[in-house]
C-alpha cells in the first residue's frame, strides 16, 4: 500500500503483463560494443591485413571497459576469422576478403546459394520500387533518393564500409518510398536486414563499391526520367552484376 499526500491509502499497480511475442528491450553490454568498435574499425582498413591490434591494457584504458569484456571481444572477431590471437604476442588482423580462412569465404561456403536466392526476391522487389517510382514518384520522395544516392557515394568516396552498408540499404529502400505504398518499403527493410552480414562484405570487395556508385546513378536516371522499363532494366542490371560477383567469387581468384 502506498500513502499519498492527502493520506489516502493506494494500492500499487498490478504489473503489466507481458504483449504476446515481444520482449524487453536490452542494452548493448561492454563486450558488444567493444566488438563492434573494433571491427568497423577492421573494416575502415585503421587496422590493416598483418597488422596488431592495440594490447589489452590499451584498449582497457581507451573503452574503459574490463580485461574480461576486451577478451570476450576479441575472441568473439576471432571466431567469425577476422582476427587471429597468437600467444604471447596479441591479435592479429587476418589477411583480409579472399582470405581462404576468412570470414566471408565461410560465410559462402555456407548460405551461398541462400544468399543467392535472397538476392533474387530482393531484386524482384526493388525493379517493382523503381518501376512505381518512375511511374508515380513524388517530387519530395525523388529528392530524398537523390541524396540517398549521394550519400553512398561520398561513403564510398570515403573508404568507409559501416557507412556504405548503411547508405546502401537507404537508396535502396528511398526508391521504394518515391510513392505512397507502405506495404514495399516495409519488405525492403526486412530482407536488407536478413542480408546486412553479406552487403558489408561484397561491398568490401574490390572495385565492387565503386560499382554500385555507378548502377545506382543509372537506376535514378531512368527514374527522374519517368522510364519505368529503363528503370527497373538498371535495377536487374545491378542486381545481377552483385549476383554474377558472389557467383564468381572464389579465395584464388578474389
Amino acid at each position: 500500500m502506498v500513502a499519498p499526500r492527502d493520506g489516502r491509502a493506494v494500492t500499487k499497480a498490478a504489473k503489466t503483463a507481458p504483449v504476446h511475442g515481444l520482449s524487453s528491450v536490452r542494452k548493448v553490454g561492454p563486450t558488444e560494443q567493444v566488438r563492434n568498435q573494433l571491427l568497423a574499425a577492421i573494416q575502415r582498413g585503421d587496422f590493416p591485413p598483418g597488422s596488431l591490434l592495440p594490447s589489452e591494457r590499451v584498449l582497457c584504458e581507451t573503452f574503459g571497459v574490463s580485461r574480461v569484456s576486451v577478451r570476450e571481444a576479441i575472441s568473439g572477431l576471432e571466431a567469425v576469422g577476422l582476427v587471429s590471437v597468437r600467444h604471447g604476442r596479441g591479435a592479429f588482423v587476418r589477411s583480409g576478403l579472399a582470405d581462404p580462412a576468412g570470414p566471408f569465404v565461410k560465410y559462402l561456403e555456407l548460405h551461398r546459394e541462400e544468399l543467392l536466392e535472397l538476392l533474387k526476391v530482393r531484386g524482384a522487389l526493388d525493379e517493382l520500387a523503381a518501376e512505381d517510382a518512375a511511374l508515380e514518384g513524388t517530387a519530395d520522395g525523388l529528392a530524398q533518393m537523390i541524396a540517398a544516392r549521394d550519400a553512398f557515394a561520398k561513403a564510398v568516396e570515403s573508404n568507409d564500409l559501416e557507412q556504405m552498408a548503411a547508405t546502401d540499404v537507404a537508396f535502396h529502400v528511398s526508391i521504394s518510398r518515391c510513392s505512397d505504398g507502405q506495404l514495399l518499403p516495409q519488405l525492403l527493410i526486412e530482407l536488407n536486414g536478413v542480408l546486412e552480414e553479406s552487403r558489408r562484405m561484397t561491398l568490401a570487395g574490390a572495385g565492387r563499391s565503386a560499382r554500385s556508385v555507378k548502377e545506382h546513378a543509372a537506376i535514378v536516371e531512368a527514374i527522374v526520367a519517368h522510364d519505368p522499363r529503363g528503370a527497373r532494366r538498371a535495377v536487374a542490371r545491378h542486381i545481377n552484376s552483385v549476383i554474377g560477383w558472389i557467383q564468381k567469387f572464389n579465395p584464388a581468384g578474389g
